[in-house]
């Protein structure tokens, strides 16, 4: 198989074809790759990427403690994660004390795990996220140099090229973990053009591979028995946002265009649904309380489980994603896969999945007005709603699917151990 260039992966995924392994590579043990989340901040991504990895005979280690909001997720799927990892504060309920845990183990799990690359060291050290990155900490830049010098190769997928809620946050120290790479992953052409022109990252190093939905399995109960089964009323069109809240999701500002709504006369319901940080979410009830909306907005700002994302995703009329910000996002990905409307801001890595006015409704970040406009337009035209999801229906049904995706991560692995044996047997100049 040819080397290839940084967009390869992505038009190999578009035609469906899957890197050819001959009977000597089958014969040979099974690559082995760490996928490496020492804090478990993307469970649901490295329990999918893992499990297609292993469909293709990927010898993929879980390197992750358990997710803290549900301890038993990973083997509720069929994955054990990483045994050997010091895993103890995702018990603690008190927030500031779990974290103040997770992350004294995270520091001794990347210790302890450099003691074991010493003596059994995967080929491929692939990294899906970096914690203290983002708190301008190089504990994890140490680690990767000393991966390096033991022979690993690296692969870091990044989900978000800077940190969003602060993109010119720690930018020196982003640019470093991405120049100890091999290898990049991103889900999107503008974060590949980011990362050149931001960091200065070779082309030929960046590969696009798709992020799969997080959960595509939807329910069959109907919509209205989805409402049912969640106690919220069956006569109102309901307007979802749903994932993990952090500040460039922009919730605020969804809340200030639902106030226009309301003043307006239109009538509609606004579920927000998920955790995050607590000062965040008593902003967010604080808002609905002054603004006087509670009447027609419910907040379930706690851990939603995964048995009931299928059953909100199917209860919605419209799904909205008001961000300021972002790289990729999992949520994004996984409403589409439900036919409903969405309404969303026109950031690149949206553009590149769905067309304003085919299969969603874009407005500018902070256009209060537009976004109230376009809440009630879809609100009072059921028709509007139907042609729009159907339209996303029509284009998911030919999106990547996660057993392609994995097969072009492993075309990722095999170019750069390529490139990795083809420096080692260079004759010396």
């Amino acid at each position: 198989m040819s080397m290839l260039t940084s967009m390869a992966p992505t038009e190999a995924i578009q035609r469906g074809d899957t890197p050819e392994r001959g009977p000597a590579a089958q014969s040979q043990a099974p690559l082995c790759v760490y996928v490496m989340d020492l804090w478990s901040f993307i469970p649901y991504y490295m329990a999918r990427l893992c499990a297609s990895l292993r469909e293709q005979g990927i010898d993929a280690r879980l390197g992750s403690v358990r997710y803290h909001l549900e301890r038993n997720y990973f083997r509720s799927v069929g994955i054990r994660p990483d045994l050997w990892l010091f895993d103890n504060g995702g018990i603690i309920r008190n927030s500031l004390l779990r974290r103040i845990v997770k992350s004294i183990e995270y520091v001794l799990n990347l210790c302890l795990l450099g003691l074991r690359f010493v003596k059994s060291a995967p080929a491929i050290l692939h990294v899906q996220y970096l914690r203290f990155l983002d708190r301008g900490f190089p504990f994890e830049i140490w680690f990767l140099k000393w991966a390096r010098h033991l022979g690993v190769r690296i692969v870091y997928t990044v989900h978000n090229v800077t940190y969003p809620d602060a993109p010119d946050r720690h930018k020196p120290l982003y640019g470093r973990a991405y120049r100890m790479a091999d290898a990049l992953i991103c889900h999107g052409t503008d974060a590949r053009a980011r990362l050149i022109q931001d960091f200065g990252i070779p082309a030929e190093r960046i590969w696009v591979i798709p992020h799969g939905p997080l959960f595509d399995e939807r329910p069959t109960v109907s919509p209205r028995e989805a409402r049912a089964k969640l106690a919220l009323p069956e006569s109102e069109t309901l307007v979802l946002s749903a994932g993990v809240i952090s500040e460039y999701k922009g919730v605020p500002f969804l809340l200030d265009a639902w106030k226009r709504l309301i003043e307006s006369g239109v009538k509609g319901r606004l579920l927000i649904a998920g955790t995050g940080d607590p000062r965040l979410l008593s902003s967010i009830r604080e808002k609905v309380l002054a603004n006087g909306m509670e009447s027609s907005v419910d907040l379930w700002l706690h851990f939603i489980p995964v048995d009931q994302l299928p059953l909100i995703y199917q209860a919605a009329d419209i799904l909205v994603y008001p961000y300021e910000a972002g790289t990729t996002s999992g949520a994004f990905l996984t409403g589409m896969n439900y036919g409903k409307a969405i309404v969303g801001t026109p950031l690149p890595y949206f553009l590149e999945h769905l067309t304003h006015g085919q299969e969603a409704l874009f407005v500018d970040y902070g256009d209060v007005d537009g976004l109230a406009r376009t809440l009630a337009q879809l609100i009072d035209d059921p028709g509007q709603r139907d042609q729009l999801g159907r339209a996303v229906t029509s284009h998911t049904e030919t999106h990547e699917s996660w057993n392609s995706i994995a097969s072009a991560t492993i075309e990722c692995y095999e170019a750069i151990l390529r490139t990795a044996s083809a420096r080692t047997i260079e004759p010396p100049k």
